[in-house]
């Protein structure tokens, strides 16, 4: 197969099967996504909204931060009153989400403002020097890596972080699971399904997950690493994980033979991982029940499951769509639209869903869970 997208990106790919014989699809995605400044979450290049590949709840409405930031305040009511509390938020982009959030707890709840530090984790300098801009305003610090956050209380939260975590792509065949690696054949690279390191194979067992035969599908290893030193950096507090996916038990049912791997480009979606290398978003569906599983090992316990539609409206995103039919105007009605787009079953409401954890936290109960979507496989967690 030819690979396509930047010149030097690709040569440095190609380099790199060449001296190792052949590197895992989790490593081709790791260069693809995050090779410095040339990857494509690394480069200087719009990546969210029209002009870029896909849209973020954030970018289509502050509501979205503004409600968060009635939840984050409710945490520290009940949890951290007149206490020093930090908020982080992991994977922050051109930081939207953050400004919807400190501007509203700034605005309406000034006594939690004076107690909040925030901190911005974001690898990109490019996304970083944005933020910089936006966030002038704020109480904010930059970290370039969860390594460098010191033992926190307070509130650890991503939006899409998870699914854009390289993963490798395993195969089961004769009852066997295999892993995909590239190799690289007359400048252009070919798939070589080989066996499945320990790794994978301990993490299939550990979750209990069997998948049918002939599956095709992903296994992010990295999820699993990510979600522990979350929970090891937070002393006390909560773990929002704001992203598309499933359970387990329904992540691998038969009618998925194919995985969830899917490729971003230009608000259209494809399964060519080897065109637009660097130019492209590369994404998977998160196993929730994995960040659960592995979060627990941290001490992180489970708070509860839902998705954007049922956590928004808890929350009153109705009462806010009521007031604005109430003023009848155009702008009023052009944003209803939008913030229906956040709740639609079928769109972003179901699509989205959000897990939370908690850590040495009595009564965690939470205005966001207080009503939940049935509780069938795509929302029921294993073990919980």
């Amino acid at each position: 197969m030819k690979i396509t997208g930047k010149k030097e990106l690709i040569e440095i790919i190609l380099e790199e099967i060449k001296k190792r014989g052949g590197i895992s699809f989790k490593d081709f995605m790791d260069f693809a996504l995050y090779y410095p400044s040339l990857g494509y979450y690394t480069s200087e290049k719009e990546k969210i909204g029209g002009y870029g590949d896909f849209f973020t709840s954030s970018e289509l409405d502050p509501v979205f931060g503004q409600l968060l930031a009635k939840q984050f305040n409710e945490i520290y009511e009940k949890h951290f009153k007149d206490k020093k509390i930090t908020i982080v938020e992991i994977g922050s982009g051109k930081g939207l989400l953050a400004y919807d959030i400190l501007n509203e707890i700034k605005t309406k709840y000034p006594e939690f403002y004076d107690n909040v530090q925030f901190i911005s984790i974001e690898k990109s300098t490019y996304h970083i020097d944005i933020q910089k801009q936006l966030l002038a305003d704020f109480n904010v610090r930059w970290l370039e890596d969860l390594e460098n956050l010191e033992y926190i209380e307070g509130i650890i939260y991503s939006n899409e972080l998870f699914d854009a975590l390289p993963v490798h792509l395993i195969k089961k065949e004769k009852g066997k699971i295999y892993q995909l690696y590239l190799i690289e054949k007359s400048g252009e690279i070919q798939e070589d399904f080989r066996p499945a390191s320990k790794e994978i194979l301990e993490y299939l067992e550990e979750l209990n997950i069997d998948i049918p035969e002939g599956m095709i599908t992903e296994v992010n290893l990295l999820a699993k690493d990510l979600i522990q030193k979350i929970g090891e950096k937070l002393k006390k507090g909560f773990v929002f994980t704001i992203d598309y996916g499933y359970p387990s038990k329904e992540l691998y049912k038969p009618y998925r033979m194919k995985g969830t791997l899917l490729c971003y480009y230009k608000h259209t979606y494809n399964e060519n991982y080897y065109q637009n290398v660097g130019l492209q978003d590369i994404t998977s569906h998160v196993n929730f029940s994995a960040l659960v599983y592995y979060g627990k090992k941290s001490g992180l316990e489970f708070t509860g499951f839902t998705d954007q539609a049922h956590f928004l409206i808890n929350l009153g995103l109705s009462d806010i769509m009521m007031e604005l039919q109430e003023k009848g105007d155009y702008k009023s009605y052009e944003r209803i639209n939008r913030l229906k787009t956040l709740i639609l079953p079928k769109g972003m409401g179901e699509k989205f869903k959000i897990l939370i954890q908690h850590k040495n936290v009595e009564n965690p109960d939470l205005t966001g869970l207080s009503i939940l979507p049935p509780q069938n496989d795509r929302y029921k967690i294993e073990g919980v």
